[in-house]
């Protein structure tokens, strides 16, 4: 998924609802056009739904949020998609960045970790719960001062072979 329609995502799971004007000001860094093409990417996605709509100076203004459940009961292949989606994502950002000249991974903190840890499904669901416990503290900023967009990505897979490691 594009980081700009992460963050739109982002704003309608804090707020519930909002409307392109509410949404455009906590989002000051992404310009008008692209974020009214972004929400409407993920309109036609089926990812979000006008909730409301009134008329303000002959125009009408929608009111957004969130499709509760925009894939009910998915399937393993339509789950197989999304993640590849989001790992094609990823790489892309990845291949966009190394192209170009400036980039400088320390200057701009790039990291990247991988670890396998040995836990059960309770330990997991805990560590899951503080991890989102620190993204909580941060997710509510605004742009600006030194702020800028940092697409952090965590993603969580069985390691192959994970039954022969039990015996072990």
């Amino acid at each position: 998924m594009n980081p700009v329609r992460q963050r739109i995502a982002q704003y309608l799971m804090l707020h519930r609802t909002g409307t392109v004007n509410e949404i455009a000001e906590a989002l000051s860094d992404v310009p008008r056009p692209s974020l009214y093409r972004h929400m409407n990417v993920l309109l036609e996605a089926g990812c979000i739904e006008v909730v409301a709509q009134k008329s303000v100076r002959g125009a009408v203004e929608r009111t957004y949020a969130l499709v509760e459940q925009p894939m009910e009961n998915p399937s393993q292949e339509e789950i197989g998609k999304l993640v590849q989606g989001v790992l094609t994502s990823v790489m892309s950002n990845f291949a966009r960045y190394f192209a170009n000249p400036a980039a400088d991974p320390q200057r701009d903190l790039l990291s990247v970790s991988s670890s396998t840890l040995m836990l059960s499904d309770a330990e997991m669901l805990e560590m899951l719960q503080r991890i989102g416990a620190v993204f909580n503290d941060y997710i509510q900023n605004k742009p600006g001062g030194e702020r800028r967009p940092r697409n952090i990505v965590f993603i969580s897979a069985p390691v192959e072979g994970e039954r022969e490691l039990k015996t072990c």
